[in-house]
This record gives structure tokens, sequence and C-alpha cells, in this order.
């Protein structure tokens, strides 16, 4: 029949008079999906060439008698593969298949031994960057030319279970029928479902099993036909095949019409003895990626489905959830469990956590409290299980029962990869055992079979579930006594925290649901083993084992004691009854543990004593505390990143009446308005510890306040205030500014941050008082330290500024000590101790460091120069007084080093110089924790001893960002 573009126009003669037919000629372009309407024209005629042209192979149907065109096939295409059914969908219930596909992580490359066990091994952050290392491909290159310029003709692409593979197929129709995707390399592609033909009977010819439909075979056949290098075949699932492919000899199949058993007429297409010229896509579980191998014809390309990226995670949060506060919101909260965030890397899992929280999140819109490891991983297995396992040869729990004892072995054993046999001997049908990853290593001259769990978490979670078989209370016993002594055996904490997870009341029944026996005896062991552990062992008073054991009591999640309804006290009840004091030290809480430790704090009638220092404590981290913070009994809290908006929730935690032993906020910046507020709220505590604030700028007004709340609350350590290192100093007095207690005498820290020239390297005084200071004498000395900021270090007008704040020093009575840190020792500055020693008669000690004070805990060290040293020596000093020096000191004989920016040359080595009575001499000296070295370089241990003494000190610390 002739198509429309190819209808000629009628001859000349026909136009009429003097038309020319070029000007008569009518072009009509379709784009891909588009339509073409001629116009319908009453009592005229259109003359001349009408061309119609089709894109993407779109053609009209003029004729409803005509055949299906590609076009139908492609909307039929876009039609049934656009939407995608979930596991837990209702009937006629579903989901764009583009508001859930995600890109995955494929690799072309194979993975070596030490890579994989990497791999298996990481956690968190750390997996997913292993991974960013492997030379990743993407779907539009599957069928790009090699190194070599070959083309291959068949694709493998493997993924384990759950990993993202059929959906993949899926979005590859989907996005050529849309016109996205191979357009110019294919212009048919058909798709092939393996465990549909499974069902297939009888014999049947190529055209038959690849047809969809028996509307599309002619124009499949005419295709299959004429342009085979033009046709892609997707055949999804070769690992769910039940007939064995490897066992078929030589094809009877000799054309595309000749009848043949489908296993046959499949062995035709994958060793191209029928269509060889067909392009080939086959999507496999690793498990049978060899055997795939061996049938397919070549060239070849292996691919590898690892899961999500980091961001790919981030991403299917985003899609899933449709609204970026609430995606950012969940995605933070898995990101903060390690565990759960590595296997959310598995597409399933990922779905998983996300219908969990979304389903949490509806019924509490404001927080969705996170589900326990252990519950997401029973899903997993269960979903698994349900949707992954057909036709397992052995029972259920005799699977998970052999999968366990495999796990186990390998934990006690330390290894995550094992042999085929040692996997043989324990698993009898490999081949449908879905959580389990087999590769290829090379050994030498010979290939080896290597198994592995997808992930050392799930080795650990199969551990937990094996002992929970037969009661299995001796093995239990066995593992919970490697926790005591000295050895212990961390590597195996994650099993015991599943342990406590699976005797949780809803996983008892999820794992009834899969015909698995009920840990309930095994429960009461780990009761009383952690009862032990949180009364007679030290151990639990270690932070990182105290994050161990509020996770473990999460896992048992019992319901907070106010929705508990159970007769008797839940056991996370009685066993933060049993606990004393959680202290927190050094130990960054994530999210997660948040949660968890908000979860115990509720379920815990009185909470005695809560440190929570330097743990990494956000505003958001606060909020979510708040609950359980306004009930401690005493209570030490340090966060970072508090704004003024923050200041309130802040407020609301700290509550009265409470023992405080410390409350520090850095890199935050509050106003004058906000630091009253926290002020108001802390007079309405028993007794403050210690305060430290970064604020936007320091006052007169600051000062005073300070000073005040020092007076009428008697601080038991101290109180200060600070700026934030990037903030501008320009309108503050100061730096930072610490009021002190030490013993009966009065103490006061100010400081002045090193600015970003190069010699410049900040100004700090310590100064020790023997009676309390006036708020006048307080402000003559900030607003004679306020001038030194202005001008340039070693400058005249610097010097002039530090000269009046020295002789304003000498003019105090009640000065006992004073300590001084900036960058050199000089002649100048030797002669500036020298005469505040000598006008200044109830002096008793100076210490001087050199050092750069720029806002770090500890600064760089400076230098002493021999000129400064030279000028002390040689000077006669007061009785009474002693002169320490701090700093690096040049070991060149001869033209030392001058320079601050010489610091860190290797001829400068770290002293201590120790000066007192007259004349001035090189000394041992030992009182007071001062060690003298007349010069030399210190001791290792001398250096250990000094900086474990400036540790201690919380006005060293304050004045580094409050510890």
């Amino acid at each position: 029949m002739e198509s429309p573009s190819q209808r000629k126009a009628p001859p000349v003669g026909a136009l009429g008079e003097g038309v020319s037919p070029d000007a008569l000629r009518v072009n009509i372009l379709a784009a891909d999906g588009s339509c073409v309407s001629a116009p319908v024209l009453v009592n005229s005629q259109v003359h001349g060439d009408v061309l119609i042209k089709v894109m993407n192979d779109v053609q009209l149907n003029t004729d409803s008698g005509l055949e299906p065109t590609l076009f139908d096939y492609k909307e039929s295409i876009r039609t049934h593969y656009k939407r995608v059914q979930e596991y837990n969908s209702l009937p006629a219930e579903d989901v764009l298949l583009t508001d859930r596909y995600t890109d995955l992580l494929i690799v072309q490359n194979h993975r070596q031994q030490k890579e994989r066990e990497v791999e298996i091994s990481f956690r968190g952050a750390s997996f997913f960057s292993a991974r960013e290392a492997y030379q990743s491909t993407t779907v539009d290159q599957f069928f790009s030319p090699d190194d070599r310029g070959d083309v291959p003709r068949a694709v493998i692409l493997q993924g384990h279970s759950g990993h993202g593979k059929s959906f993949t197929v899926q979005k590859i129709m989907l996005d050529w029928a849309s016109g996205n995707l191979y357009q110019d390399r294919f212009e048919l592609i058909l798709h092939l479902r393996c465990k549909e033909l499974n069902q297939v009977s009888g014999k049947r010819c190529v055209v038959d099993l690849v047809s969809c439909s028996q509307k599309y075979t002619p124009l499949i056949s005419q295709k299959l036909k004429d342009s085979p290098q033009k046709v892609l075949l997707l055949i999804d699932g070769f690992d769910e095949l039940q007939f064995p492919m490897d066992e078929i000899s030589d094809s009877p199949v000799k054309d595309l019409l000749t009848p043949a058993p489908v296993e046959a007429t499949l062995s035709a297409l994958l060793k191209g003895s029928i269509l060889l010229d067909c392009f080939l896509l086959v999507s496999t579980r690793p498990t049978a990626a060899d055997t795939l191998s061996k049938l397919l014809k070549g060239p070849q390309r292996s691919t590898e489905i690892l899961g999500f990226s980091e961001s790919g995670v981030q991403e299917y949060f985003q899609r899933f959830c449709q609204d970026q506060q609430v995606a950012e919101k969940a995605f933070s909260s898995v990101k903060a469990n390690e565990t759960l965030f590595t296997s959310c890397s598995i597409p399933v899992i990922c779905w998983i956590v996300c219908t969990v929280f979304w389903e949490q999140l509806k019924e509490n819109a404001e927080m969705a409290e996170p589900e326990t490891t252990t519950s997401i991983f029973v899903d997993f297995v269960s979903t698994l299980l349900e949707h992954h396992c057909q036709h397992l040869s052995q029972p259920v729990p005799t699977l998970l029962r052999s999968l366990g004892q495999l796990a186990e072995r390998g934990m006690l054993e330390q290894r995550v990869l094992f042999e085929k046999e040692s996997v043989e001997s324990k698993i009898s049908d490999l081949a449908s055992v879905p959580f389990l990853c087999k590769f290829l290593l090379k050994k030498k001259v010979r290939k080896k079979e290597m198994f592995s769990f997808m992930h050392l978490s799930f080795q650990e979670f199969f551990t937990a579930l094996y002992y929970t078989f037969d009661q299995n209370e001796e093995k239990v016993e066995e593992l919970l006594k490697s926790f005591q002594g000295d050895e212990m055996k961390s590597h195996l904490l994650p099993v015991i925290q599943f342990l406590f997870g699976l005797s949780n009341r809803e996983v008892m029944q999820d794992l009834e649901h899969l015909k698995l026996p009920s840990p309930s005896s095994i429960r009461r062991q780990l009761e009383e083993w952690m009862l032990g552990l949180i009364k007679g062992n030290s151990d639990s008073k270690k932070a990182d084992m105290t994050l161990f054991i509020l996770h473990c009591l999460y896992e048992l999640h019992e319901g907070k004691p106010c929705e508990d309804n159970h007769k008797e006290t839940p056991f996370v009840c009685r066993a933060m009854e049993a606990w004393g004091e959680i202290n927190f030290d050094s130990i960054p809480l994530t999210r997660t543990d948040c949660w968890v430790l908000l979860y115990c704090l509720q379920c815990c009638p009185t909470i005695r004593s809560l440190e929570l220092n330097n743990c990494n404590m956000t505003a958001d981290k606060l909020r979510m505390l708040q609950p359980a913070l306004s009930r401690c009994e005493e209570l030490g809290f340090g966060m970072q990143d508090l704004s003024d908006v923050d200041v309130g929730d802040l407020i609301s935690a700290l509550g009265e009446g409470k023992i405080l032993h410390r409350l520090y906020a850095f890199h935050s910046s509050l106003s004058e308005e906000s630091v009253q507020q926290i002020f108001s709220a802390l007079y309405r505590q028993k007794s403050v510890g210690r305060v430290g604030l970064t604020v936007k700028t320091i006052t007169l007004t600051t000062a005073e306040r300070l000073l005040q709340f020092y007076r009428n609350t008697q601080i038991g350590d101290f109180v200060g205030v600070g700026l934030p290192e990037e903030a501008g100093q320009a309108e503050s007095l100061c730096s930072v500014l610490v009021l002190r207690k030490v013993k009966n005498y009065f103490g006061l820290l100010i400081g002045h941050f090193a600015g970003p020239a190069a010699e410049s390297s900040g100004l700090k005084l310590i100064l020790l008082f023997s009676a309390e200071m006036s708020s006048a004498t307080l402000s003559r000395i900030l607003q004679a330290f306020h001038p030194l900021r202005r001008p340039a270090e070693n400058s005249p007008e610097y010097d002039e500024c530090v000269d009046a704040l020295m002789a304003h020093l000498s003019s105090l009575p009640d000065l006992m000590e004073v300590t001084l840190s900036t960058g050199c020792l000089t002649e100048i500055w030797a002669n500036r101790i020298l005469t505040l020693i000598h006008t200044c008669p109830q002096l008793r000690e100076v210490q001087f460091g050199a050092a750069i004070f720029d806002g770090s805990r500890d600064g760089e060290s400076g230098l002493l120069l021999e000129e400064g040293i030279r000028s002390l020596k040689e000077a006669r000093t007061r009785p009474g007084c002693k002169v320490t020096l701090h700093g690096k000191r040049c070991s060149k004989p001869a033209d030392p080093c001058t320079r601050l920016r010489d610091r860190e040359l290797s001829c400068n080595n770290v002293s201590i110089v120790g000066m007192k009575t007259s004349p001035v001499r090189d000394v041992e000296d030992t009182t007071d924790h001062q060690v003298t070295c007349a010069g030399h370089e210190a001791s290792a241990t001398q250096r250990e001893h000094r900086d474990s003494e400036k540790d201690q000190d919380p006005l060293q610390f304050f004045a580094s960002h409050f510890e």
C-alpha cells in the first residue's frame, strides 16, 4: 500500500495556468508523539507536493483497517510500563514508575577480594565512599564500544535480590517508548520475563515467544526479519528459570517461525543461533551469572547493580516523600544510624524504611520515631522470602537456620567471605537463596567461586537469629561471657544488639509469622546480663559502652511507662532506674542516638544525672531531648550552633532547680538579649558550675552582666563569653572574656584573637587577684585592652597601647599572678615583664607563653627569642617572684631564628625556661608543677605533663572555645 508520504502530485498541467509547482510545495513535520491533521478544504483544491515527514518511526493511520504501527506499540508500552505496583499495594493501587525510580550505581569491572571485604565490612559514610572509587557506568552506555572498539551484542545485568534489576528493565522499556533512550540505536525493544516463561507450555516459535500481544505479532515479525540489528531483547530474571538451560545442546530452532520447546527457543536466542544480529540485555542474580555467560553469544559485557549511592538514597527519599522538608528529616534520621543507612543502599530496604517512616509520620506529623534496626531487617527478610524466594527446596526455618550457622561461623572467625564448599555444606539450593552473594575470584590459573552475605550487618543479624533457634541459651551465654575481662570481643556487640531487637514483642510476632521460634527464654537471659552489666561493671560507665547499652534497650522498644499497660514494670524502666548517672564525654551523638537516649530517659522515673559534653549537640537535637532534659536533677550540657531563635528551647530544657554542672554554647552568635534570657534561666537553678557562651559582641554591658552573675550565684567554676572565630571584632572590646573562681582568688581571662596578617599572633592575659574585682576596675581593664586590636602588631602604635595596658596592670593593688601569651618573646616584651615585676610589689608569678592565640584549642607555639631570654637572665628581679617561659627556642648556635613565620623550622624545639630569685640563674624547680629546663628542649614526659595541666585548666579550655 502506498504511504501518504509516497503519493505523487497531479501532473503539472492540472495545476492551472501560470502556477509554478515549486511554489505549491507543502511540508508537514510531526515530532515523536505528535499528530498531523490534514486541513479539510471545501470546494477547493490543494496542488503541489505534500510531504509528511514522520520522526522516530511515528506513522499516520489514515485507514482504520491498517495493521498496528510502531507508534501504537510504543504507546502501548508507555501505558503499560509507566505504573508499578509495590509490595504492599492494594488491588488497583499503583504508583508512577518515574515517581519512584532512582538511578542505581552500576559497575562494569570485576572487583578484587580486598575490595569486596572492605565494602562488606564498612558502614555509613565509609561504606559509600569505598563504592565511589569504583568506575561506574549507566544504562545508555551499555552498548557503547569498549576500549578495543567492539560493541557488545549481549549485556549481563547482574544484581542481588531487591537491588532493582526488574525496575531497571521496566525503566528501559518506558524510556525507549517515550523517546528518551536508544532512539538512534534500536527501532524495537522487546521484553521477556523468565518468571512468565516458566508458565508457558508446549512449543513456541521465536515470534510467538517475544510477542507481547497477537496484535503486534506482524509488526514484530517484520522487524525481526528485516532489521534484527535494530532490535533489543530484554530478558529479565534468568536465574528464575525452572528448566536447566545449561543442559540444552544443539538447538532445533532454525528460523523465526519454527516451534520448539520454550527452553530450546530461549537457548537459541541467547546463543545467537537465531537472530545473531539482535542485541540482548539479560538480568540475573550473581548466582546464575556464570551459567548465563557460558550460554550467551558474544561480544559480551558484564555489569552489576550495587544498589544506591549515598546521593541515590537521598534522592529516593525525596521521590518517595515528595516533600522536601519531610524527606530531609527522614534522610537525616536514617543517615545517623550507620547500619540502617548502609542497608538503604539496597533499594528494597530503602523502600521499607520510607514506607515505615511515612506511616509513622501520618500518625504524628511533628516527629516520626525511628523504627528499630532489627524490625527493618525482619521486614526485609520477610519481603524477600515472599517475593523473591519461589520454589525453595527446603522449608523457610531450615533455610534461615542454615544461614545462621554460616553467619555465626564467619563472626567467630572474623571473616566475611566463604568458599563454595563450606556454603554448600550448610545450604542445599544456593541458586534459590536471595540472601547470599556469589562472585568469582581469580586464584592463580583458576577461577574460584566465593560467597558472602549482602553486608556484614546481615551476617550479624543472621547470627543473632540463629541463636534464637531451639532457645540456644548455651550459645548465648558463651556470647555474653565474651564481654568479660580485658579482651572484649567488640566485633560481636552488634549480634547482641540484634538479639535484644529479636526479643522485641512486635518482632517476635513477625518471627511467628515466619514460623520461627519466639526467643522468650533468651530474653530473660539478656535482661539478667544487662542488669548485671549496669550495676556491677565499671565498663558500663564508659561513654561508648553506655551508648551500646542504650541502643540495646531501644531495640526492645516496650513503650513509655505512661503508655505501657503491663502489670509489671517494663524491663527498660527497671534498667534505667538501676543506672545512677549517664555520662557522655566527647562521643558525638547522632539524631538516632538522641532518639534512643530520649526513649530510654522517658522510661526512667527520675533522671538523676546526665552529662552531654562535647557531643555535637545542635538545636534540632536539643528540641528532641527537651522533654527528658527538663526532668534531670543534675545536668551538664554543651551544644553548638545555637541561634537567638533556639534560646527558648534551651531555657525550656534547663527548667529550674537543677544542679547545673556546665552549660556551653559553642560556635553560636547570641545577642545581648539572648544572653540576658539565658542568665535569667541560670538564676533559677540550685547551683551552676561552668558557663560559656559564644556571642555576637562583647560590650561593657556584657562584662557587667557576667560580673553580676558571678557575684550573685557564687559560680562554682567560671562564667565566660567569646566570639566565634569567624566573627569581626571591630565593635567588641575583646575576643574572649572569662571570670573564674580559683580557691579564694578571683581570675580574669581576656584576649584578642590573631588577625589574618602573617605576623599576627593575638594577645591573651590571665590575671589572678587576691580580692574580687569591682565593676569599675573591670571596665578600665577592658577599655585599656580594647585598643590593641586596631593597630598592626609590632607597630609603634601597637607598642604604645601595650605599654599603656601594662602600666595600668602595675597599678592594680590585688594582682597576684599574670600569664601573658603572644607570638614572640622579644627584648621589648622582656623589659615589660621586668617593669611589671618591679612596679607591682604583690606580684608573685609571671608566665609568658610564646603562642598564636587564634581561638583553636592548643594554638601554635611561638618563639622564645634569645634576645628576650638574655634580657631576663641578665636583669635583677625581685625576690619571691617567679618567671616561667613557654615556647619554641631556636637551637642554632649562630644566626638564630627571629621571625614568627620561622617557628615551624626543625631548628625550633619546644622549651620551658624557669627563673626566680636574684641574681637570675637557671635552676631546677619542680614546685607548682613547673619544670625548669635551663633553655633546653623539654623531654616528652615534661611536655606531656605540661600539656595535661593545660588541658585541665578550664580557662585554657574556654580561651580555645570552652573545651
